[in-house]
């Protein structure tokens, strides 16, 4: 498949898909490219809504609506780097009240949608104050709830429930699921020239978004070059045990998505940063192959050096996706 053309004269369309943290990085290491001057990158995230934990799922159960979480930390990571309205934005509160924990960027989200009526109006209206550079769509309006069973036959039900499950699942789905992605999402993935998959929790956040059918089917109806942003650690519960491959084979066959390439990170982890990572039951998710289940795959040092957890370096990894982009 030929790839997108970096010097064509219109913006390349990229296509972000994902949750949580992870999407949050891929974003904050594109952002640069939708914020240059000269061939701006037309800068898409399109985030998951099944989180029913923390501040959002409280907000979910109390007054309904989808959770705002993973909304909230993606439009921080898109914002201006010397906006202090992103540190404003992802500000918890203290104390023992019926506030504490709640994040100020989910009630200012979740008070938008109810004004307005509307999630992507709200999350427009609150870009545009923030001055972002990219734009969030929610993978469905509809509140959903991710599903699981495990080899075993144990079921789990919710986002939480599934983040603590035994791998590898048998069965991942979404209620309801006739459930309908927006529209607005849908049509950015027909339209794209690029479609990333960010790194993240594998089950509940990668996979999640490409469970509604007719995003999958855009996703393959675009014909567009699919990069997997692989993640740097496994997880204690919902990844443990399972290496590269296993999270490429998981990505095909619950997301039924084809990958035309896998960005892995090649950089060792500092000897006390992996100790800490391994009394949790992490393990450094790395390969010395070429190609897993016949697709390339492209190593490359992705670690920040400055981070006090395993974190992607948002310029390291903005090289690696540009570099690979010219192999495509």
């Amino acid at each position: 498949m030929a790839g997108p053309n970096l010097d064509a004269d219109k913006p390349l369309r990229v296509v972000a898909l994902g949750g949580g943290t992870g999407l949050a990085a891929l974003l904050r290491a594109l952002k640069r490219e939708a914020g240059r001057s000269r061939d701006p990158w037309k800068l898409t995230g399109i985030v998951t809504v099944s989180d029913n934990g923390g501040s959002s799922g409280r907000l979910r159960d109390e007054l309904g609506g989808i959770p705002p979480g993973d909304l909230r930390n993606c439009l921080a990571a898109l914002t201006l780097e010397d906006s202090a309205l992103s540190d404003l934005l992802n500000y918890r509160f203290r104390g023992e009240g019926s506030l504490a924990g709640h994040s100020l960027g989910n009630l200012m989200l979740w008070a938008l949608a109810d004004l307005t009526g509307d999630w992507v109006r709200a999350i427009r209206q609150l870009s545009g104050v923030l001055v972002t550079l990219g734009r969030l769509f929610p993978s469905t309006v509809v509140p959903v709830t991710l599903c699981a069973e495990d080899m075993a036959g144990r079921a789990y039900v919710g986002e939480t429930a599934v983040g603590s499950c035994q791998p590898p699942l048998a069965r991942l789905w979404l209620e309801p699921r006739e459930a309908e992605p927006l529209p607005e999402a849908v049509l950015a993935l027909l339209r794209s020239d690029l479609i990333l998959l960010s790194p993240g929790s594998l089950y509940t956040s990668t996979i999640s978004n490409l469970l509604l059918q007719e995003l999958q089917e855009a996703v393959e109806s675009s014909r567009s070059p699919v990069i997997y942003v692989a993640n740097l650690m496994t997880e204690p519960g919902e990844t443990a045990g399972l290496d590269l491959e296993n999270h490429v084979a998981a990505i095909s066959a619950f997301g039924r998505t084809r990958i035309s390439a896998i960005i892995a990170n090649a950089a060792p982890l500092q000897p006390d940063m992996l100790a800490r990572y391994q009394v949790e039951g992490g393990e450094p998710l790395m390969t010395e192959s070429d190609t897993i289940l016949g697709i390339p795959v492209h190593r490359f040092p992705l670690l920040d050096p400055e981070a006090p957890m395993a974190r992607h370096h948002p310029d390291l990894l903005n090289r690696a996706i540009r570099e690979v982009l010219s192999r495509l």
